[in-house]
């Protein structure tokens, strides 16, 4: 299920925060998928890695109150991957996409997290839309 697969990526850019060297470990968290899962998983991956620099860019700059260095690191890995999942992966429902990154932030962030999160990527939406 792409659910697991969303988590094994969130946990693994999660841990890249703190241990950027540990390639091992995203296989390692990816055990468990099926092969269709897995893949999907790598495939966020890469897309988060191409990405990376501008989803953070775009998290400063619509984050107006807060640096993104005082941002809960769970919150960033779910922005991050929820910009990486709406920007190359049109296939996936948006209602879909947001709600599985504030499904993540809420099973690993604080309360009031979850709106921080499902705001910063409707706004992102929107622009995305309108640009």
């Amino acid at each position: 299920m792409r659910s697991l697969a969303r988590e094994c990526v969130y946990k693994y850019i999660f841990s890249r925060l703190f241990n950027p060297s540990d390639e091992g470990l995203f296989a390692v968290l990816c055990k468990d998928l099926n092969d269709e899962d897995k893949c999907f998983a790598n495939d966020l991956l890469s897309a988060i890695d191409r990405g990376q620099d501008k989803f953070i860019a775009e998290i400063e700059r619509l984050s107006i109150r807060f640096s993104v260095n005082r941002l809960h690191a769970t919150d960033k890995c779910a922005l991050i991957l929820g910009m990486a999942e709406l920007e190359e992966f049109a296939n996936t429902p948006v209602a879909v996409i947001i709600n599985e990154a504030v499904g993540l932030t809420a099973k690993y962030s604080t309360e009031n997290s979850t709106d921080f999160v499902n705001g910063i990527l409707a706004q992102y939406l929107r622009e995305k839309n309108n640009g």
